[in-house]
């Protein structure tokens, strides 16, 4: 809980700001983990890798045809046998000066095998006896001891090298017991890649203070920003809860993820005041319809009333009023079918996905319309000469959308008319209902089919405005669409199309 309290009294921005800063930290403490310690080794290495090129020419016998090492050889053993020491020293330290000129080393020496005390001798050392002091050449032992070759780095004085320990024979000679065996030495300091790597680390050094100090300049006003962005859209949520959808929301056309959330924000709230009209209109279209009928179906029985009390009723206006308020009441059913379908749909209802065949449910829902296109003398014609047609759906709301579009068709058509319902297949499956009625105008093909939305041609005629909205709805949903389709000549042909039930999905629920 402390920490909670700690990060939330620092704030987004600090804690935006603070995670770049440790980022950056982190990042340049590894780069120079990552680079800065190898790329030492590798130049003390590379180094050490040269140095063994430079002695690769000095061969391990006195057989050799380079003047400068076959001098050198041939003054050693006269320097360590002490006979002529001014003159052979200086001899030597001569032949070591020219080596360590032609290696380019900074150290060269000799040393013989064994003294008196049975360890090495150094004979002379090239430039300064004194590079020497400390150094227990045990490189040198092992070079004599095994007569191989030995390249290592270390530090003598606190000065590092990269050292070579080569052994190599000389000719017998009288020396009084000299041997013939030796040990060459060539040191070279790593001052200069000692230098080069502390160049380097102090560049780095420079580079990441620069690199953190713009991530500081650069960090903490974007992250200013992106809180003040996000302060704008709290404040616009907070006036959106008290104040309802119609609050303005902040524009921001920044192509971030704080823009996408402002540009989702705004959806929402648009969203949600078109739910607010849609509520409102469904209220006041509601509350209209819903009275109409009601204060009609109370006159009627009111009337109904007087007129069964008063003792001697006229029974022709009676069953008159009774078949008016039958007809007020079906409305009120409908009506109710119609909110109780929307809410369905609303709250998800899941539909059921199952082959159905649409020439055998359209004769069913044309049975129910007999009655009423009897009295009016309308005919009804079922067009299913491509045999039957299966489609992939949820038969209950199949046969709602075609009792929505039979019932529009029914009394928008004139006395005397034709009502088609003609089913095809192909890329889906179609079933389409055609009347004679007034049709549609072009500006409201889309219109009619919103919720509570009734064409002008419409004007008179009995409904809610609600059924093609729930056709279209539940076509939706099962996969199809509710289309209003173009016509040459009078009325509308309204078309439902359905994606087609495959032969294995039709043998499944066992029709052959």
């Amino acid at each position: 809980m402390g920490e909670q309290r700690w990060l939330s009294a620092i704030g987004l921005r600090g804690r935006i700001a603070g995670a770049i800063l440790v980022t950056a930290v982190v990042a340049l403490a590894v780069a120079a983990v990552v680079l800065l310690g190898p790329l030492e080794h590798s130049l003390r290495t590379a180094e050490l890798k040269t140095l063994q090129q430079q002695v690769s020419f000095v061969p391990q016998s006195i057989k050799t045809k380079d003047p400068t090492l076959a001098h050198l050889y041939d003054v050693a053993p006269k320097a360590y046998s002490g006979r002529t020491p001014d003159a052979a020293h200086d001899a030597l330290l001569a032949a070591e000066a020219k080596l360590g000129s032609r290696l380019q080393a900074q150290e060269v020496a000799i040393l013989g095998y064994p003294d008196s005390s049975g360890h090495a001798q150094w004979i002379v050392v090239w430039p300064d006896t004194r590079l020497v002091t400390g150094d227990r050449a045990g490189d040198a032992a092992k070079a004599f001891r095994t007569g191989n070759r030995y390249y290592s780095l270390g530090s003598i004085n606190d000065v590092e090298y990269a050292e070579a320990a080569l052994p190599f024979t000389t000719r017998a000679q009288d020396l009084g017991g000299a041997p013939m065996r030796w040990v060459l030495i060539v040191r070279k300091s790593l001052v200069e890649v000692n230098s080069a790597v502390s160049t380097i680390r102090t560049a780095f050094l420079i580079a990441a203070l620069v690199a953190l100090a713009l991530t500081l300049i650069l960090g903490i006003p974007l992250s200013g920003r992106i809180v003040r962005r996000l302060r704008l859209l709290r404040q616009a949520a907070l006036r959106l809860a008290d104040e309802g959808p119609s609050v303005e929301v902040p524009l921001d056309r920044a192509r971030d993820e704080v823009g996408d959330l402002a540009r989702t924000f705004a959806l929402m709230q648009g969203r949600l005041l078109q739910q607010e009209e849609a509520r409102r209109a469904f209220v006041a279209t509601a509350s209209h319809e819903l009275r109409t009928p009601l204060a009609t179906l109370d006159g009627m029985l009111e009337l109904l009333g007087e007129d069964l009390r008063s003792g001697d009723p006229d029974l022709q206006d009676a069953q008159q009023l009774l078949d008016r308020a039958r007809a007020q009441s079906r409305r009120l059913g409908r009506l109710a079918a119609d909110l109780l379908d929307l809410s369905r749909i609303d709250a998800q209802v899941e539909l059921r996905s199952e082959p159905v065949e649409l020439s055998e449910l359209s004769r069913a829902v044309l049975a129910e319309f007999e009655l009423g296109t009897g009295e009016r003398q309308i005919s009804t014609v079922l067009d299913d000469e491509d045999g039957p047609v299966w489609a992939l759906g949820d038969p209950g709301s199949v046969a709602r959308i075609l009792r929505i579009l039979m019932d529009n068709a029914v009394r928008l058509s004139p006395d005397g008319g034709e009502v088609t319902v003609q089913l095809r297949n192909g890329e889906a499956a179609s079933l389409s209902v055609c009347d004679q009625g007034p049709g549609v105008l072009a500006e409201e093909r889309e219109l009619i089919f919103e919720r509570f939305m009734r064409g002008r041609q419409t004007a008179g005629q009995v409904g809610f405005g609600l059924g093609l909205a729930i056709g279209r709805e539940l076509a939706q949903r099962m996969g199809g669409e509710l289309v209003l389709e173009q016509r040459d000549g009078p009325g509308a042909r309204f078309t439902l199309r359905l994606p087609v039930a495959h032969p294995s999905d039709v043998e499944a629920v066992g029709v052959s």
